[in-house]
């Protein structure tokens, strides 16, 4: 299953598709199975089980059950002092967050999984972690911080050749800066307008 990735259209889970039946089938006969590892593993096992339990359960829109299998996981991770773990978890908490427009939340994830990202030298996971922020910034209209991030996020794939990120990040800061500059405009427009009708 995925963890900690950018939206895209292929992931239900980030992209905000809607599950076939079929899907759902198929997602809850993995929930079971998922379960079944979680109640017979060693805490590597659970924190595995946890983290598809939780991604399950985010798709079958069961946020609650998907946000406590996540801390568990992140629990998990912080008792066996994996930062790669930890990263993760918190990351896939973020993304919850996003999905029930949750952004406070989603910003203290994912800034903590960006650290962990740069303290692991985890180069695609620091590139994700700045352009999840940039799209958290974005949703919440704090336009200067989601073009910093964004940049931030842009020059880590520019600096190791990741040219689908580098375009998928250049558009995303060109619809910033665009929606940076909108308010300023239509003031703009409504002065000229008064200014004519005058």
């Amino acid at each position: 299953m995925n963890s900690v990735t950018p939206p895209n259209e292929s992931t239900p889970y980030e992209s905000g598709v809607e599950l076939t039946e079929e899907q759902r089938v198929y997602i809850d006969a993995a929930s079971k199975y998922h379960s079944k590892h979680l109640e017979s593993s060693d805490d590597g096992g659970k924190f595995v089980a946890n983290c598809n339990l939780g991604i399950c359960a985010g798709l079958l829109g069961d946020y609650a059950a998907a946000a406590t299998h996540h801390q568990d996981a992140l629990r998990i991770a912080i008792r066996m002092q994996s930062f790669a773990g930890q990263s993760v978890a918190v990351g896939n908490l973020g993304l919850l967050s996003i999905k029930q427009s949750d952004y406070a939340t989603a910003k203290a994830c994912l800034q903590q999984h960006l650290q962990l990202t740069q303290s692991l030298r985890d180069i695609n996971g620091e590139c994700n972690a700045w352009t999840l922020l940039g799209e958290v910034a974005l949703a919440t209209s704090e336009f200067d911080d989601a073009i910093h991030c964004l940049e931030q996020g842009r020059n880590v794939a520019e600096a190791n050749g990741m040219i689908g990120h580098m375009k998928r990040i250049s558009c995303a800061i060109g619809m910033a800066l665009a929606n940076s500059k909108m308010d300023a405009n239509f003031a703009s427009i409504a002065e000229m307008a008064a200014t004519k009708s005058d």
